[in-house]
């Protein structure tokens, strides 16, 4: 089993100990542990979140996820990562970071939109399901072509986590068009289309979806990585074989997990 998207007490929404979760991992077999806990500077931008999510200090994370790398040399494999959230406005402040920083997988993720993190019920407020999804999927598609280096692309489908609709699932029949030129990016672009399990009540067991995953491998992509979006030690590799089971009917044969950015195939 591998995991490549996972959180310490690093990030701001997390307490876990980096230890601890090693452990944990060792004990349920995971051979491949990412650690990619949040660089929130897009919130640096928005006056809902710029006083309320701290600040991840990427000095002292960097350091003890290196520490532990070496520790557990043999015992199991450990990334060092990070999580990047978009804002065009802090792409000058990802790039001082990720220049500043050695590591082995970096993500991009969308969480904020128009400055509110469409994970917080303020996003959707006065907001249509279809206006909500739609500056959401075209937030995704901007962020694809930041100048900074980035090795997979996060949770598509994160806005369905919390909406308040009657149908919340993020489909790719309603936004199509934009869809496919996400997927047709990430192909050209050689990164990683990520299967996250952390799904509930979205309407599916994985973001993005099913049918957004069979879209990917029609038009060609490969390359994906498996993250639980683990903020505790008892959600790492959450429905990892429910997951495998899945991606091997979609004619899936391979997850890749990053070491210095280099994806390697792991054989499902």
């Amino acid at each position: 089993m591998i995991d490549c998207h996972t959180h310490t007490k690093y990030s701001h929404d997390s307490t876990q100990d980096p230890r601890e979760a090693i452990e944990a991992a060792i004990s349920k077999g995971i051979e491949y542990l990412a650690f990619t806990d949040h660089c929130d500077r897009d919130c640096l931008y928005s006056p809902l979140h710029k006083d309320k999510i701290r600040q991840i200090d990427l000095d002292a994370c960097m350091k003890e996820i290196r520490s532990l790398k070496e520790e557990y040399k043999g015992k199991i494999e450990i990334a060092v990562g990070i999580e990047c959230g978009y804002m065009e406005k802090a792409v000058k402040n990802y790039v001082e970071d990720l220049n500043a920083h050695k590591t082995d997988i970096t993500i991009n993720s969308i969480h904020l939109v128009d400055y509110t993190d469409c994970y917080f019920k303020e996003f959707f407020d006065g907001r249509s399901k279809a206006e909500a999804y739609t500056m959401y999927t075209k937030a995704i598609l901007d962020s694809l072509f930041v100048p900074y280096h980035y090795d997979v692309v996060a949770h598509i489908g994160y806005v369905s986590r919390k909406a308040p609709y009657e149908d919340k699932m993020y489909r790719y029949s309603d936004l199509k068009d934009i869809i496919d030129e996400i997927l047709k990016t990430i192909i050209e672009k050689g990164k990683s289309l990520e299967i996250n399990s952390h799904a509930e009540n979205t309407g599916d067991l994985t973001l993005p979806n099913l049918d957004i995953i069979k879209r990917y491998k029609e038009l060609g992509g490969e390359l994906l990585t498996f993250a639980s979006d683990a903020h505790k030690i008892e959600k790492q590799c959450f429905m990892y074989n429910e997951i495998v089971d899945r991606l091997k009917d979609c004619g899936f044969k391979y997850l890749f997990k990053y070491l210095e950015h280099k994806p390697i195939a792991v054989k499902i």
